[in-house]
């Protein structure tokens, strides 16, 4: 799992506002993923490593429903992947409106 495979599992989720994906809309600020130490079988031979997935994402407006909706949407996208054990999702203030 690298940083480009995060970003292309985040192209699977959409702002309904723009009716485009939240990477090529301009919403994701930074996306990393880092070895996860504590999740199960860790360090155990012949188990799969997992991972920590961070995302800094530029709220895509003021409405908090719809924000708290884009990031349950982008959580549930990524913990359905085997190799993801655990997804921090940081809203960003958007400083000036996105066209």
């Amino acid at each position: 799992m690298t940083d480009n495979d995060l970003i292309a599992l985040l192209r699977d989720c959409h702002d309904t506002v723009q009716r485009r994906n939240i990477v090529d809309a301009g919403l994701v600020r930074a996306a990393t993923v880092t070895l996860d130490t504590e999740a199960p079988g860790a360090g155990i031979k012949g188990v799969p490593p997992r991972y920590i997935a961070t995302i800094m994402l530029l709220a895509p407006g003021s409405d908090d429903t719809a924000n708290a909706q884009l990031v349950a949407q982008i959580e549930n996208r990524l913990l359905g992947v085997q190799a993801i054990s655990r997804v921090t999702v940081t809203l960003l203030p958007a400083l000036f409106p996105i066209l």
